[in-house]
């Protein structure tokens, strides 16, 4: 990586020794003024990867410090600028740098998703490492700038294929209303081998607000993806106390068992749009808020084969969602049939994400 600081913006460097520098890394990153200009959904990105890697230095290096510098934007970009994140720890290193960016890899015992997760969210991402030597990693992710302002009729959309095994495919689109350049609508899609966690957050209201609820949850998920369905979402009601809530619907399809189950709170659709099955299916959502209220969790389960296709919407788009999605599946890959939904039915004054899962024939 190469650039070229801005003259007006010192790089700023936070010393990572204790827990404590961790959660002041992260607030001083997100309001510092190296990101004047930046949108909020922006810095909350910047926010996210400085807690990833920092984590990492207290986990595996014990001791280390981060840098954040300012760049100026690319041309061939059309970015604003960048923010280049350099982080220096003197743990034991690195053996399979290439490993270390696998979903779910760890030598510390944990779920292993930090540096997967920064390489998913950052433009560019270096790992300079050997056994005994520390480890540098530097980040850069260009931004846009604030656009707050937008006022355009057709808002944004975030279009994702997700990274699955030769067991899965899954794809999802999610879509901010009309006027809105983030979403209170999320998902999250862990592949575990045999089995894949679908999540879908849809956090009350709309804006910035919404966007950091579901952000959270969509976190938590991440963090606690190997418990059981109930389990995480009593951990994800915990998450969103004191905040406006969110409805919430989670899927585990397992492979092995040749199962799925579905816990819902709160307004969120699911259904089996495709395979082998005579018999339909449609999910149960239990009456509710998390984060505010709480019901009686309500698992469902239901036999699943390959070829079968499970679809999770919010209430930004139409009931019908899932009917069309299944008319569109002989046409086009999971993303097309997801963005056709999202165009055809989602709501101009709210929030919308659809996701397709399917298990591979």
């Amino acid at each position: 990586m190469s650039g070229t600081e801005s003259p007006h913006a010192a790089p700023e460097r936070y010393e990572l020794k204790r827990p404590l520098d961790l959660q002041l890394a992260v607030l001083r990153s997100q309001r510092s003024a190296l990101l004047q200009g930046a949108s909020e959904q922006e810095r909350s990105v910047i926010g996210t990867i400085v807690s990833e890697l920092a984590s990492n230095v207290l986990k595996y290096g014990t001791r280390g410090w981060l840098e954040l510098r300012r760049l100026p934007g690319e041309g061939a970009t059309q970015d604003a600028f960048a923010i280049e994140i350099l982080v220096n720890d003197e743990g034991p290193g690195i053996a399979d740098v290439a490993r270390a960016f696998e979903d779910h890899y760890s030598t510390g015992h944990t779920l292993g998703l930090g540096l997967p997760g920064v390489r998913r969210m950052a433009d560019e991402v270096e790992i300079r490492s050997r056994p005994g030597g520390g480890t540098v990693v530097h980040v850069r992710k260009y931004l846009r700038g604030d656009a707050s302002g937008f006022q355009g009729r057709f808002p944004p959309v975030h279009r994702r294929t997700h990274d699955t095994s030769t067991r899965w495919e899954a794809a999802s689109v999610v879509r901010p209303r009309t006027g809105r350049l983030v979403s209170g609508d999320d998902v999250v899609v862990i592949d575990q081998g045999a089995r894949l966690l679908l999540a879908m957050m849809d956090a009350t209201g709309h804006g910035a607000a919404a966007h950091r609820v579901a952000r959270t949850l969509a976190a938590e998920v991440a963090h606690h993806a190997e418990v059981k369905l109930d389990t995480l979402m009593a951990q994800l009601h915990r998450a969103a106390l004191g905040t406006v809530g969110a409805a919430v619907a989670l899927a585990l399809l397992d492979t092995q068992t040749s199962r799925m189950r579905y816990l819902a709170v709160g307004n969120a659709r699911a259904a089996r749009i495709g395979g082998g099955h005579a018999t339909s299916w449609r999910g149960v959502s239990r009456g509710g808020i998390v984060g505010r209220r709480w019901p009686t969790p309500f698992v469902q389960s239901l036999t699943i084969a390959p070829g079968d296709v499970i679809a999770l919407w919010t209430d930004g788009l139409h009931a019908t969602a899932g009917r069309t999605a299944q008319g569109l599946l002989g046409s086009g890959d999971l993303l097309a049939v997801a963005d056709a939904v999202v165009q055809d039915h989602a709501r101009p004054h709210d929030d919308a994400a659809f996701l397709l899962a399917r298990w591979r024939a």
